[in-house]
């Protein structure tokens, strides 16, 4: 009873009336937040190189470039054009991601010179050899979790909410996803995903956000490390470009033939 009562959050005091929160309505409140200050971008390009280094020490890497298109009435939507090494370059992957439906992706393969449609169970696979997954490279989207405000922490001397994001959609590879966001900016500076047995399998930790904008916070290099093979994939990111003029007849699957000339 009395960790419940320390979990609740009392405001509104100067009213004379007491309003109590749960953690589960801090945690949304949070994510809300976190939504809001991001709001209305747009659109914003990206150039990534994806660094992969396997267990045993070998080293790969992946240059590719990333467009976002914010969306008003959905979820948003993401292409991202691999230019390197030589055998995925011209490959495109797209996602339109969605509130508490599978999201839709698609998978446009050079060599084929065809587009192929993922089912929503082929979400879980490895992103182009990588420790992200395609269900890791689609936009957040708040109707995606539901969420719970566990406590307050330090994490590299910052202050951060600890949150734990369930997912709310269909085929997803994790039971839940614990979060810490940063208390100034409202982004996530490490996430740490568990399968669906409930263990922990990889963390993804943000370094060297900039502001763009005057307000769109956006990092420098993330690092995903999987924890159950020693695996890591590192991006380091260059060249955020905001409010490009991209458009959504620009980024649908009947364009991604064009977009790989």
């Amino acid at each position: 009873m009395m960790i419940r009562l320390i979990m609740l959050l009392v405001i509104f005091l100067e009213t004379g009336i007491c309003y109590a929160i749960t953690s589960e309505q801090r945690g949304l409140e949070i994510a809300l937040e976190t939504e809001r200050r991001d709001a209305d971008f747009g659109d914003y390009f990206v150039e990534g190189t994806m660094t992969l280094t396997s267990p045993d020490g070998a080293v790969g890497q992946r240059q590719f470039k990333m467009y976002t298109l914010e969306m008003q009435d959905d979820g948003d939507k993401r292409l991202v054009e691999f230019v390197q090494p030589r055998d995925l370059a011209g490959m495109i992957s797209l996602t339109y991601s969605h509130g508490l439906e599978a999201d839709d992706q698609w998978l446009y393969m050079p060599v084929l010179r065809r587009t192929k449609r993922l089912a929503a169970r082929d979400k879980t696979g490895s992103f182009a050899g990588s420790e992200f997954a395609f269900e890791d490279i689609s936009t957040w989207e708040v109707k995606k979790y539901t969420y719970k405000h566990l406590r307050d922490e330090t994490l590299d001397g910052k202050a951060t909410f600890v949150v734990e994001n369930t997912p709310s959609y269909p085929y997803s590879g994790y039971s839940r996803i614990m979060e810490w966001v940063d208390q100034s900016i409202y982004h996530p500076l490490k996430l740490v995903y568990f399968d669906k047995a409930g263990n922990e399998l990889k963390e993804l930790r943000f370094y060297d956000y900039r502001q763009y904008q005057n307000r769109y916070w956006r990092p420098g290099k993330v690092v995903m490390t999987n924890f159950q093979t020693g695996a890591v994939s590192t991006i380091e990111w260059k060249n955020y470009t905001f409010q490009t003029g991209l458009t959504e007849n620009k980024i649908n699957p009947g364009a991604l033939r064009r977009w790989a000339r």
